[in-house]
């Protein structure tokens, strides 16, 4: 099965995006671990971002996991997918997440914590109603995207299998425009599970759609072919969206109308960008580079470093009290550069700290 770069170079953008995305988070008006002086701009930065890129990511992670099962390597899937992903997982909850409950406690002044090891055991403090870890207590923080990724691939083999019994009987002959009915369930996801953040329904099924970008031909090929519709309506729903959230706008289940209106826009939304997005990189960016090809062996490090980087940064560089886009860009180029300096020093050169950071070389 031939491999598709143009997932690698998506898997590789995003993850790489996600620095800006959650130095952003630390300007927002959204609560964060740490917070400076709100910015409205950086705010809309971050909730246009918000769209798409846990959509993306789940989506790569899709294309991925079917080609894993495909292999002649797929007795070993379950086993890869433990060591890759659940053996992270844990390290990272373990070791890596905690700085960042602890950065979040001194800063908001929360409890009296002298130094780190006073705290970890307030960290393991486990309280449902503020499970994000804002305020210090127990958080998978931003792992909850490689636990879900544990979830999805042991759910997706069976699925798998039964998808390959079925090749004949279900396949899809031409979509085109059709493809926008494969928003449908998204929107479905969204309200039945009442617009929930995290929403495990919503990512699964983008998760499976990585399945049918690999598996079905004319479901790639519509994403290319509707590129630009989906870009232009993209454009006029994005534009809503953050004009919404300019207004702060918000609606619930008292007014059930507005709410599954509100669901639907922000669920086709998402889809408009993940097609367009995947149309234009299929289409013109669809080449193998050399340095995707070596990020790519470490997305997953990438990934776990660089939110803790972030928090752990931005505490200090919000001392200095400099401009917001002097702060942002520094925040930004020093986290990039602790998470080359980690992987190339303190990363790659053992082996056994490889696999508890998910990396491939």
């Amino acid at each position: 099965m031939k491999r598709k770069h143009y997932i690698d170079l998506l898997r590789v953008i995003t993850v790489l995006l996600l620095v800006p995305y959650h130095t952003a988070r630390i300007y927002d008006f959204v609560p964060f671990y740490i917070k400076d002086e709100p910015n409205m701009l950086l705010h809309l930065f971050a909730h246009s971002m918000h769209q798409w890129r846990m959509p993306i990511l789940f989506l790569v992670s899709g294309v991925g996991t079917y080609f894993l099962l495909s292999s002649k390597y797929n007795h070993h899937f379950v086993k890869d997918r433990l060591t890759r992903l659940l053996v992270p997982f844990l390290f990272a909850v373990l070791v890596i997440v905690p700085p960042q409950g602890y950065i979040a406690v001194i800063s908001k002044e929360i409890g009296d914590y002298e130094h780190f090891l006073n705290y970890i055991q307030a960290f393991f403090t486990f309280d449902l109603e503020t499970i994000h870890g804002f305020t210090g207590t127990f958080t998978p923080a931003h792992m909850w995207f490689i636990l879900y990724l544990v979830i999805f691939s042991l759910i997706s083999k069976p699925i798998f299998s039964w998808m390959k019994k079925q090749k004949d009987a279900f396949s899809l002959r031409s979509l085109s425009y059709r493809i926008y009915l494969f928003a449908i369930p998204l929107v479905l996801a969204r309200i039945v599970l009442l617009g929930m953040e995290m929403n495990p329904l919503f990512y699964f099924i983008l998760f499976m759609y990585g399945f049918l970008l690999v598996r079905e031909k004319a479901f790639e090929k519509a994403f290319e072919e509707t590129r630009g519709i989906s870009f232009c309506i993209g454009v006029i729903t994005m534009s809503t969206v953050l004009f919404l959230e300019y207004l702060g706008y918000s609606v619930g289940l008292e007014d059930p109308v507005p709410y599954v209106l509100l669901q639907t826009l922000y669920a086709f939304n998402t889809f408009l960008w993940v097609a367009a997005i995947i149309g234009y990189v299929q289409r013109y960016i669809n080449t193998r580079f050399e340095i995707v090809h070596q990020l790519n062996k470490n997305v997953f490090t990438i990934y776990i470093l660089h939110q803790t980087l972030i928090v752990i940064i931005g505490y200090y560089i919000e001392k200095l009290n400099i401009h917001v886009s002097l702060s942002f860009g520094l925040i930004m180029f020093l986290s990039y550069l602790g998470i080359y300096l980690s992987i190339r020093y303190l990363i790659r050169p053992f082996p056994f700290i490889r696999i508890l950071f998910g990396s491939k070389a």
